[in-house]
C-alpha cells in the first residue's frame, strides 16, 4: 500500500514537471507583450499624474497671494468691478425672492376646484383627519 502511495505522488510530481517544461507558445508571448504595454502606459500615466499634482500645488501656493496692481487706477478698477458684481447678485436674488413670496401669498387663500371624485374624497379625508380629536 505504501508503495502505491509513493508511486502516485511521484507520478504527480513528474506530471507537474513535464507541464512546466513545455516551451512558450505564441499565445503566451502575445499575453506577455500586452502586459508589458499596459505596464508602460501605467508608468506614463503616473508621470502625467505627478505633473498634474505639481501644477495643483503651484496653483494652491499662488492662490492666496495678492495680485500686483501697480497704479491706483488699476486698484480702483478691480475694486469697482468686484463691488458691482456682488451688488448685482444681491439685487437679483432679493428681487426674485420677494417676487416669489408675493406670488405664493396670492395663491394661498384661493380655493381649489375639485373636479374628480377622488380629489373630493382626498380633500374630505384630510379635513376629517385635521379635525379629529384623539
Amino acid at each position: 500500500m505504501n508503495k502505491l502511495i509513493v508511486a502516485l505522488i511521484a507520478s504527480a510530481f513528474a506530471t507537474a514537471a513535464a507541464a512546466q517544461g513545455v516551451g512558450e507558445t505564441p499565445k503566451d508571448k502575445a499575453k506577455q507583450s500586452t502586459v508589458e504595454k499596459a505596464t508602460q502606459e501605467g508608468t506614463t500615466s503616473t508621470a502625467t499624474q505627478a505633473a498634474e499634482k505639481k501644477g495643483v500645488a503651484e496653483a494652491k501656493a499662488a492662490k492666496g497671494t495678492p495680485k500686483d496692481l501697480p497704479t491706483k487706477a488699476d486698484k480702483s478698477k478691480a475694486t469697482s468691478s468686484t463691488t458691482a458684481a456682488k451688488a448685482e447678485g444681491a439685487d437679483v436674488g432679493g428681487a426674485a425672492s420677494a417676487a416669489g413670496s408675493a406670488e405664493a401669498k396670492k395663491g394661498k387663500g384661493t380655493a381649489k376646484s375639485l373636479t374628480s371624485t377622488k380629489e373630493k374624497q382626498e380633500a374630505v379625508g384630510t379635513e376629517t383627519k385635521k379635525n379629529a380629536t384623539p
